[in-house]
């Protein structure tokens, strides 16, 4: 059961409460945290709703994980959108544990600092682990993610503190979302064709032209297959870019800085 309120601690080192299957569990925050299975935790605390609550929020179904995850701001849903855009993303997590400060943990101006319940808990495809805390850029100057940080930096996980999409990636990703369901995916006997038909680098309406002849599909259906392609990151475009048909698309992923 999420809590509705959350203990302090006492002792003179940061503590996890995370709950697995049922279980809420008062662990230390050390290494050892890389073997939970963080991922799978139900949230730790209750999501509050009250009368001309001014946020939006709701339920984004997540393609990474085939489930539902909880959201308490339209800023909370494009982080989800783009972590299901991300393909090194393979799990995550809402309100995935409480991290409760030391006793007297106070901070620069001396409010006294309890504890702080990070946004999502992510895994990627190689194990690692990370956390991200959701705020607007004015408000993403708070002494609880500097903690967060630094516990996250003694474990070896990543950290990060999202502030938003900028234009036009938002829009363009927002709308590509609608084409994320499997309803979309390309069946295995033209996946290769379509995605060839971008290699190295072709307009969208090319290369739609392109893969609807190669496969005797009509373009509608084969536009919707690469436009759910685009969105889990098969097919690249630039996210600096409004993608139109005349947009550049890429088969192959250019190299990571």
């Amino acid at each position: 059961m999420p809590l509705r309120q959350l203990p302090r601690n006492g002792t003179d080192r940061t503590r996890v409460l995370v709950s697995l299957d049922g279980e809420i569990r008062n662990l230390a925050a050390d290494s050892a945290l890389a073997d939970v299975p963080v991922e799978s935790a139900d949230p730790i605390r209750e999501f509050y709703a009250w009368t001309h609550k001014r946020n939006y929020e709701g339920f984004w179904f997540s393609t990474t994980i085939g489930a539902h995850v909880r959201f308490e701001s339209l800023l909370e849903r494009q982080y989800l959108l783009s972590a299901d855009h991300d393909p090194s993303v393979v799990s995550l997590s809402a309100q995935p544990f409480a991290l409760l400060w030391p006793a007297k943990t106070a901070s620069d101006d001396g409010k006294s600092l309890h504890s702080h319940v990070p946004d999502y808990f992510y895994r990627y495809a190689n194990g690692d682990g990370g956390l991200v805390d959701v705020r607007r850029p004015d408000k993403a100057d708070d002494p609880h993610f500097t903690l967060t940080c630094q516990f996250c930096a003694s474990i070896g996980w990543h950290y990060s503190v999202f502030t938003g999409l900028e234009s036009p990636q938002a829009e363009t990703l927002d709308w590509l979302s609608g084409y994320r369901m499997d309803r979309f995916a390309p069946a295995a006997d033209t996946r290769s064709t379509i995605l060839n038909s971008f290699s190295p680098e072709s307009s969208l309406r090319s290369g739609v032209h392109a893969a609807s002849r190669h496969t005797g599909l009509l373009r509608d259906i084969v536009l919707g297959t690469v436009l759910h392609l685009l969105f889990h990151g098969h097919l690249h475009h630039d996210p600096a870019k409004p993608l139109t048909m005349e947009s550049s698309i890429r088969h192959t992923r250019e190299p990571q800085p």
